[in-house]
């Protein structure tokens, strides 16, 4: 029994000392890391720039290809995509500390594009659900948590700020896709567009998958699920207040194109709101990610989660052009501040960086499910 726990103390010492010491081979800077930095922002605006723009689908689907399909139905495609992105998580995480980060990008690259071009030649609601859904979904979970993870092989004093250049690769690709598609839509027609759309996807993941390199050995002995993170109390509530969260986060992105032309706004000007919200996203993935190095990231998770939630209960008095994008441009404030500080919430949990991929992979993973019946559930009171 004595050897027995002689021998555990001494495994945890070692580990202990390989944690501090892979904390200190961080260099926090160089040219190395600042590429790794801007080719985690190349995944992000395609990983979750595409996801954000789903509101220019759904508006477009109800009117066209999918018009006799319910909007509740065409929901669940968004819904899929975005259930997936995370849930691939819990397997793409840990493989990315095992050593696999260059296979992850260059496959969900080469999915992504397979399934876009998919995308484009589905003509029914199922195809739809496969290609865009599931297919874009999986490639995206593929693509997002190791593109996050691997940022912390290169920063430490300044993770915070650099989640938010992550993140704001997103917010980037929200202002711009959906103005481009729709003006695609318009000029070439869906499928061109969408093909298009396919093109823009490779070349910046191959942007990513050149630029971001990684510093750590693998990690050995890892699992893909391992419930022992959730030994920590305080990881296990951020989890699972960050599903709970993930219930109507989204709904301004998922229906505020459709509840913006339900009140009369033109649909060239819906879909100027949610790049308008996706701007707000902008200033608020990158500044609040300056005050959370001095006040802490759970602080700002705090307050950025509280604004949000208020600025839903109140969403519904904004019924002319004006009031909705106010309300789009300071919500994408909010929630953007609230995505933004979630990883670097996480990260700051992790002891070792090595186990970052781990953990994140793990709130991922937890949070899919609410995601999975969140555009339902947001439809289903039917305010629109």
């Amino acid at each position: 029994m004595m050897e027995k726990t002689q021998t555990a103390i001494e495994e945890l010492g070692n580990e202990s000392i390989e944690a501090s010491a892979e904390s200190t081979r961080i260099n926090h800077g160089g040219t190395a890391a600042w590429l790794c930095a801007f080719g985690g922002f190349m995944i992000s605006f395609t990983c979750y720039g595409v996801a954000n723009t789903f509101g220019v689908f759904e508006d477009y689907y109800s009117a066209n290809q999918l018009s006799n399909e319910s909007l509740n139905n065409i929901s669940w495609i968004g819904s899929l995509q975005l259930c997936l992105i995370l849930l691939v998580g819990c397997v793409s995480g840990p493989l990315c500390d095992a050593g696999y980060f260059k296979h992850l990008i260059g496959f969900g690259g080469l999915l992504f594009f397979f399934c876009l071009m998919m995308t484009s030649i589905s003509t029914v609601y199922y195809q739809y659900i496969l290609s865009q859904g599931v297919g874009v979904g999986l490639a995206q979970g593929f693509l997002f948590t190791p593109g996050m993870a691997v940022l912390t092989h290169h920063f430490k004093r300044h993770r915070t700020l650099i989640f938010g250049i992550f993140a704001a690769g997103a917010s980037i690709g929200g202002v711009i896709l959906p103005i481009a598609l729709q003006r695609l839509f318009e000029e070439v027609g869906f499928a061109w567009g969408v093909r298009i759309l396919a093109f823009i996807v490779l070349a910046c993941v191959g942007t990513g998958f050149i630029c971001c390199t990684t510093r750590f050995p693998p990690r050995k002995g890892g699992r893909v699920l391992d419930i022992r993170v959730f030994r920590s109390p305080s990881y296990t509530l951020l989890v699972l207040g960050a599903g709970f969260v993930g219930l109507g986060l989204y709904a301004p992105v998922n229906f505020g194109v459709v509840y913006a032309t339900d009140h009369q706004m033109s649909q060239q000007l819906a879909f100027y709101s949610l790049a308008i919200l996706n701007a707000g996203s902008l200033v608020g993935r990158t500044l609040p990610n300056i005050l959370a190095t001095i006040f802490g990231p759970l602080n700002l998770l705090i307050v950025a989660c509280t604004a949000s939630s208020v600025l839903l209960y109140i969403w519904f008095l904004a019924t002319g052009n004006g009031g909705m994008l106010v309300f789009e441009a300071i919500y994408g404030v909010t929630s953007g501040a609230y995505v933004s500080c979630l990883p670097a919430a996480t990260a700051s949990l992790s002891k070792n960086p090595n186990e970052t991929g781990l953990r994140l992979g793990m709130m991922f993973f937890s949070t899919s499910f609410f995601w999975l019946v969140s555009s339902p559930i947001q439809v289903a009171p039917q305010l629109f």
